[in-house]
Order: structure tokens, then sequence, then C-alpha cells
């Protein structure tokens, strides 16, 4: 990855910071679904330099920064963020494009989605509703044994398909640097990696 540009939250009194998470990360999921390759995949990665995770303290902060990577100055430019998140311009500052720092990289990062296992009831309703193989009280009690948490920093975000609430949470792994560079839409990836200076 060798170019970037970053977005930098300004606060603001009439806005939550949580709102303004949730809206500039929206427009930024729905910018990199329309660059998007025939794979699903795209060529652009996310990192969130300020990026905190105490799992003893189950304390975990996104911060105040987004930092979009691409190989190439192109690629930056055709995602067009500007446009994508100009309605949003009084909150967010929006830098150049510019050359990433190589002599200021400390190390590489992973940034992936976790998705965890969170209602018992409906992961049950939904094996009812498929397999059809156990009773709905069985489902619930067998899915109670599975739910799975977490206190993952979380952007709260709405399906556009289901008109649904969800959190999707995002873990950070140092990694060694990556060769290939392909992340969903989201920007996210557990295999490619973006620098971190």
């Amino acid at each position: 990855m060798k170019y970037y540009t970053e977005i930098t939250f300004i606060m603001r009194d009439d806005f939550s910071f949580y709102q303004l998470w949730t809206k500039v990360y929206t427009q930024l999921h729905l910018a990199l679904v329309e660059i998007k390759n025939q794979d699903n995949t795209v060529n652009i990665g996310i990192s969130f330099p300020e990026y905190k995770f105490n799992e003893e303290r189950e304390i975990g902060f996104l911060g105040t920064k987004i930092r979009l990577f691409a190989h190439n100055e192109e690629s930056l430019q055709n995602l067009e963020i500007k446009t994508w998140l100009d309605r949003l311009s009084d909150y967010i500052h929006i830098s150049s494009i510019r050359p990433v720092p190589e002599d200021k990289i400390l190390s590489y990062a992973s940034f992936q989605r976790k998705q965890v296992k969170t209602n018992a009831e409906r992961l049950a309703r939904h094996r009812v509703k498929t397999k059809n193989d156990i009773s709905l009280d069985d489902a619930i009690k067998l899915y109670q044994k599975r739910i799975t948490k977490t206190d993952l920093p979380f952007i709260q975000m709405k399906s556009l398909t289901s008109d649904k609430h969800f959190k999707l949470f995002i873990e950070k792994k140092v990694a060694p640097k990556s060769s290939e560079f392909k992340f969903t839409a989201y920007g996210l990836s557990s295999k490619s990696t973006v620098p971190e200076f």
C-alpha cells in the first residue's frame, strides 16, 4: 500500500460521536460497494490509527481518524470519497492523497470484521426454519450455549437490504506485510494488511 488519505472527525455539540461514526462509515461502505470487483472485493484498505482495545478492562476505542490505503494514487482518486462525504463536511476533514511515509512505518496490521452470535432466539428460529430437525425450545437451549460476546470496538450500522441495525465489530491483528490487496466492501480483511505509522 503506497498511498493514503485520512479522514479526521471534527467534534461538534449538535452531533454525537457515535452518530458521526455511523454516518461516515455508511457512506464509506457505499463508496466501496460502487467500486468492488467481480469477486466482491476492493483494492482499498482501511485502518484506524487510534484503535485501542484492552481485553482485560473490556474497553475498546476506534478513535477519531480513518485512513484509506491503496496501492496507487488513481484508486483513491476513483473512490471520490470527498463527494461521498460532502454533506458531512462540517464534521470531518479529508486530507489530500499522500504517499505512505515508508521511513515512518512501525508495523503492519489487518483490520477485520468479527462476527459474533449474540441472539439465541434468532439463531434457533433460523435453525428450525431451515432444517426443521429439532423443536424451537430445544434449538434455543442449544444456541444459548453457543452465544458469543465481545467488547471489541464497533460501529452501529444499518443493513441497506434488510433495514436492520447491526454492530460492525472490528478486530485489529498485527501481522507481516502482505502482498495481497483484497478487502471487503467495508475496507476490512483478515489477510491483507495496511501499514501503521
